[in-house]
């Protein structure tokens, strides 16, 4: 095959599997995404987003967690090549490490207000994706760094860093800012995108963090030295992240049956 033409398939298979998904009923795409990823989040419709008359998969929180983690990881694996597997800097981590803490204090602010403790501030959907997709860059960054630090030859990996301030989290957060804005605005149409989206951000998530566990039962931690010899664990902790999300999501339905629990408002 022409390598011009080789090179539209991505693309064109994309446009496909896009187009399939709005041939999806929105209600019932709706009921499928939300049951596989009920098992990782509360989805309360109080704290989620919605699209017209449809909740995406997670609440805020989660959703900037997942997205946030997810777009980390794309965006610095456009450097695979490099496979640098240097920690960040000090300034990177104490960058990070205030979303986490700032995700944190919004998070607790929430619950005493839920438990009629009073609050610092009135809870809001964006901040609670705000702060979610900070700490998603600080996981995301945190995977990238354990892949690239357990995957390849030491005397393969390169010395760089894996995440600067000014090259990654400058783009990070004009990216992440801007489909906060998008899922705020909830336009009906993107619905079947931005949902299964959602999924396969948590499949990925889910995958990396089994990453180290996978590549030492199989005896390959730190032996790989091309793309190539990563398929077959690849293929193995895609199916251990996919193993988490069903039996999360089945064991949760399962305790609210039994429990006879209504869902949170």
């Amino acid at each position: 095959m022409p390598v011009e033409w080789a090179s539209l398939l991505p693309p064109l298979a994309l446009l496909v599997v896009v187009a399939l998904l709005w041939s999806v009923a929105p209600s019932q795409l709706e009921l499928a995404t939300r049951a596989a990823l009920q098992g990782l989040c509360a989805q309360r419709p109080s704290h989620s987003f919605w699209f017209g008359p449809y909740q995406l998969p997670f609440d805020a929180r989660m959703t900037g967690i997942y997205a946030g983690s997810a777009t980390t990881v794309a965006w610095l694996a456009r450097r695979a090549a490099r496979r640098s597997a240097a920690p960040p800097s000090p300034l990177a981590i104490g960058f990070l490490a205030t979303g986490v803490v700032a995700l944190a204090v919004d998070g607790l602010n929430s619950l005493v207000l839920d438990l009629n403790l009073g609050s610092l501030y009135a809870p809001h959907n964006l901040l609670r994706y705000a702060t979610g997709a900070w700490t998603g860059v600080a996981l995301g960054t945190m995977l990238w760094w354990i892949f690239q630090s357990t995957s390849w030859r030491s005397d393969l990996r390169d010395s760089g860093t894996v995440f600067r301030l000014g090259r990654d989290g400058i783009p990070l957060a004009a990216a992440l800012a801007a489909f906060g804005w998008f899922v705020w605005q909830g336009p009906v149409f993107w619905f079947p995108v931005v949902a299964v989206g959602l999924v396969l951000a948590a499949l990925l998530t889910l995958a990396l963090l089994t990453w180290p566990v996978v590549l030492v039962l199989i005896g390959r931690i730190e032996c790989a030295t091309t793309w190539q010899e990563l398929r077959r664990p690849a293929l193995a902790a895609l199916a251990s992240a996919l193993a988490i999300m069903v039996v999360t999501s089945v064991a949760r339905a399962g305790l609210e049956r039994v429990l006879d629990l209504s869902a949170l408002s």
